[in-house]
């Protein structure tokens, strides 16, 4: 009978040898500490699901600050001035501290919000709450394009004729202000991409055991309610440096697919 003390090991994660016939896996980037999860396949979902907060929250914002952009500057008077007025007193507050707040406390009534299983718990509280507070800067900059445009000789032609307010916004206004619209997406995207990642990293939206870039941090580190001491039979570098270097990627490519997009819609380039 073999001596059992003397075949034990010393690894307090060491479960021993698997039983015969026991399936096995190579994971490619190894696996996430003592659970042992692929930490590719949760790079990939943590993937889809910040960038799906990404794109939500960009076109959410977008949306607001087209429809309150393009009031202000077609309408200009007063109106102008209290959407630009609204404008200011949003951006003067800062934004990461302002989610912070409204996350722990409106945002928690709905993470459980997930439509059937079509979003992950926590996704549409985020994009709500990055879409409310982050649309200043495409209004700034429709109501900058939409209040040069009015004033073009195209859209002056068009009122001499008879058309309304609605066609020329449609027709005239609108289609010179997309690809620009479009371009700032791209960039709107890659801040969203840091917001989320910041946001749950700060364990606000979305949470473990869900997987996103920012929830993979929090799975090494901890949050800053309760940090994790550094531990090095639980944690490595490669949990902290594959969801950073994701992070990376992300946002500097579609920053540079939104410059791209901006050079290629601009009427003075080639």
């Amino acid at each position: 009978m073999p001596d059992l003390n003397t075949s034990q090991s010393t690894d307090p994660f060491d479960l021993g040898k698997a039983p015969p016939g026991t399936p096995t896996t190579i994971f490619i980037l190894g696996g996430d500490g003592p659970l042992g999860r692929d930490m590719l396949l949760r790079l990939l979902v943590g993937g889809r699901i910040s960038l799906e907060v990404a794109f939500g929250a960009s076109l959410l914002a977008v949306l607001i600050g087209l429809v309150l952009g393009g009031i202000a500057g077609f309408v200009g008077g007063w109106t102008d001035g209290v959407i630009s007025r609204l404008t200011d007193f949003i951006m003067a507050f800062p934004l990461l501290l302002l989610l912070l707040l409204l996350g722990n406390t409106v945002g928690n009534r709905l993470t459980s919000v997930t439509f059937h299983g079509v979003l992950q718990p926590g996704v549409f509280s985020l994009i709500l709450l990055i879409g409310f507070f982050a649309w200043f800067y495409p209004a700034r900059i429709v109501r900058g394009e939409v209040a040069a445009l009015k004033e073009r000789e195209f859209v002056e032609s068009a009122r001499m004729i008879g058309a309304s307010e609605w066609r020329i916004l449609r027709t005239h206004i609108f289609p010179h202000v997309a690809p620009i619209l479009l371009a700032y997406s791209s960039f709107l995207v890659a801040s969203m991409i840091l917001i989320e990642a910041g946001l749950s990293f700060l364990n606000v939206g979305v949470r473990l055991p869900t997987a996103s870039w920012g929830s993979l941090l929090t799975s090494a580190w901890g949050t800053y309610r309760n940090p994790q001491p550094y531990d090095p039979q639980r944690m490595t570098i490669w949990m902290t440096l594959l969801p950073t270097l994701a992070i990376l990627v992300a946002a500097v490519g579609w920053t540079l697919f939104g410059e791209g997009l901006r050079r290629a819609t601009s009427p003075g380039t080639k």
